[in-house]
C-alpha cells in the first residue's frame, strides 16, 4: 500500500495542522490563573518590611479591592500576562500609584502578590514580589480507639456489692 500525496491529502493535512495550531493557542490564552494578593507583614532579603494599613489593588481591569493590615484576597484570571496596580497612601498623606506588568508560569495554578514587597522595592524582580502558592495540606488525624458500647440498659445500675 502506498500514500499518494494528491491535493486531497495536502488540503486534510493542512486541516489537522491549523486544528492543533488553534488549540494550543486556545489553552494557552484560556488558562484560568488564581491570583491571591496578600498584604501581610513579611521578611524580604533579612529585612522586615510592615504591611500596609489600607492599600487598593486592582489586578487587570476586574474590580479593586481594599485590602487592611493582614488581608488576603483573591482574583480569578485567564491568560499567561496581567497587569497589577497598587494605589496607597504614606505616612504623609501622599497617594501613590504602582502598576506592574507580571508573567504566570503556564501550569502554576496559584500565584500570591506580596502587596508589601512591592511596595518596599516597586522595580525590583518579579521573583521578590511574586511566589507561587501551594494551598496546605492537611494531615490525617488516626481514628479515636473503638469504645465499647453498652447495649442493656441496667448494665450501668448494676455495681458490685
Amino acid at each position: 500500500m502506498s500514500i499518494t500525496f494528491n491535493r486531497t491529502t495536502w488540503i486534510r493535512l493542512a486541516a489537522i495542522v491549523l486544528i492543533l495550531a488553534f488549540s494550543v493557542f486556545l489553552f494557552f490564552i484560556g488558562r484560568q490563573h488564581t491570583v491571591l494578593v496578600d498584604n501581610k507583614t513579611i521578611t524580604v532579603n533579612g529585612t522586615e518590611v510592615k504591611a500596609l494599613q489600607l492599600v487598593e489593588v486592582q489586578v487587570n481591569k476586574l474590580d479593586a479591592l481594599e485590602l487592611a493590615a493582614r488581608d488576603r484576597d483573591k482574583f480569578e484570571v485567564t491568560g499567561q500576562t496581567h497587569e497589577v496596580k497598587v494605589v496607597y497612601t504614606d505616612s504623609n498623606w501622599e497617594e501613590h500609584v504602582i502598576t506592574r506588568k507580571f508573567k504566570i508560569p503556564l501550569m502554576q495554578d496559584m500565584v500570591m502578590i506580596l502587596i508589601p514587597a512591592l511596595v518596599a522595592d516597586a522595580q525590583a524582580d518579579q521573583s521578590v514580589w511574586l511566589e507561587n502558592y501551594e494551598p496546605p495540606t492537611y494531615a490525617m488525624t488516626a481514628a479515636p480507639a473503638e469504645e465499647t458500647v453498652i447495649t442493656d440498659d441496667l448494665a450501668g445500675l448494676i455495681t458490685e456489692l
